[in-house]
């Protein structure tokens, strides 16, 4: 005791002597009172309930790294948030069984690091835990992991072998960001879906309708997509994950086909403008009448348009497409094979043209021949005029 209070002493004297900012002095002094981090191996730890954490790792530590299960006779369970992060010296880590739990950047910017092992216990990939490790090369996601954090394989430029698990529930905005897996997938469909989450839209442009498989548009799936114009959710979305359309300064409107779709409440989860902090939407946001995306939009002073039927438009997008057409003509081939066509209400009413009171291949050619002449030839043809010329040739 007597040492430590003359160390201080001589501190506080020398401080004075010189005439010295005080600042620096007492953090320097209390991290040379704390006892030195235990080392196993190269690898710094601390226990705590009887388990080992994995807090960080010596300079010397190059090449590759086993981590043991065991160390001073007790479990490794955990690596610690940033225990590797910014190594430049390993270039491959095997993890024991015994660890369930990796912290966050646990990996971020190793820089040479090419290949991890991870045990098959973990259930989460926090966020950006290999953020920037940009010569990893692949890796194999455990069969248990059902949510990956943001960001978490962000900017790995080299991961083009990425094996990911059927019962993977969650995706954090980016995670695959700027990765050659992520590239690949994109080049197969612009639409990267897994488990039925939309994870990623950045390379849709134009007007989209999501596919019927997506339940899920997942976070951050279409931020900053500055290519987009109208979007088209299907009844099959069931959700729209935090800052799923956010910032897509060209996204004219936003149709919600799900009464009952659940919006991330947050003004920027759909958005076409973000200034000041604030995210805007300046185009419209279409659906049902007291419906989710109504109540949505009301809290967020939204422009919002209910949806009521217009003739052949089919997918209910406020225009009259080739798509609306093979719409018509796939629920009359489905009708007449005995299955169960997929429209609703104001579909129907808007499918049925000619007025007979049934969708058939007729709807579907009056409904080709309004679009080729309206928007192809664009010579203005009413429904009436395409109808009676109809009826005229069918005589």
């Amino acid at each position: 005791m007597k040492a430590k209070r003359g160390a201080a002493m001589l501190c506080a004297a020398c401080l004075i002597w010189t005439g010295a900012a005080a600042l620096p002095a007492p953090a320097a002094v209390c991290a040379a009172e704390e006892e030195a981090a235990p080392v196993f191996e190269g690898l710094k730890y601390e226990i705590t309930d009887g388990a080992v954490t994995i807090t960080g790792v010596t300079e010397d530590l190059e090449g590759e790294v086993t981590v043991p299960a065991e160390i001073e006779k007790l479990p490794v369970t955990k690596i610690g948030a940033g225990a590797f992060q910014f190594n430049t010296k390993i270039t491959a880590v095997t993890l024991p069984e015994s660890v369930t739990e990796i912290g966050a950047a646990a990996f971020k910017s190793c820089f040479v690091l090419k290949t991890v092992t991870l045990p098959s216990g973990l259930t989460e990939i926090a966020d950006n835990t290999f953020l920037k490790s940009r010569k990893l090369e692949s890796i194999a996601v455990p069969e248990h992991v059902k949510h990956i954090g943001e960001m978490a394989f962000a900017n790995c430029d080299s991961l083009a072998d990425l094996t990911l698990p059927e019962g993977l529930e969650t995706v954090g905005a980016d995670a695959f960001l700027y990765t050659p897996w992520m590239y690949a997938q994109r080049e197969k469909n612009p639409f990267v879906v897994i488990n039925h989450v939309l994870i990623d839209g950045k390379a849709c442009s134009g007007d989209i309708t999501l596919p019927s498989d997506i339940t899920v548009i997942g976070e951050g799936a279409f931020a900053y997509n500055h290519d987009i114009i109208n979007v088209l959710i299907p009844e099959t979305v069931k959700e729209i994950r935090a800052y799923g359309i956010f910032d897509c300064n060209r996204l004219e409107s936003v149709t919600i086909l799900n009464p009952d779709c659940e919006i991330y409440d947050m003004k920027a989860t759909i958005s076409n403008n973000y200034a000041r902090h604030e995210p805007f939407m300046l185009g419209t946001i279409r659906g049902f009448e007291n419906a989710a995306a109504q109540a949505y939009c009301e809290k967020y002073e939204y422009p919002y348009e209910v949806l009521k039927a217009v003739k052949g438009d089919l997918d209910l997008n406020g225009k009259v497409s080739a798509e609306d057409a093979q719409s018509a003509l796939n629920y009359y081939v489905k009708s007449i094979a005995g299955k169960n066509p997929e429209l609703n209400d104001l579909q129907k009413e808007g499918a049925d043209v000619n007025g007979d009171g049934a969708i058939d291949s007729a709807d579907a050619q009056l409904i080709l021949l309004y679009y080729v002449k309206n928007t192809i030839a664009n010579h203005p043809t009413a429904w009436e005029a395409l109808t009676a010329e109809s009826g005229a040739e069918s005589e």
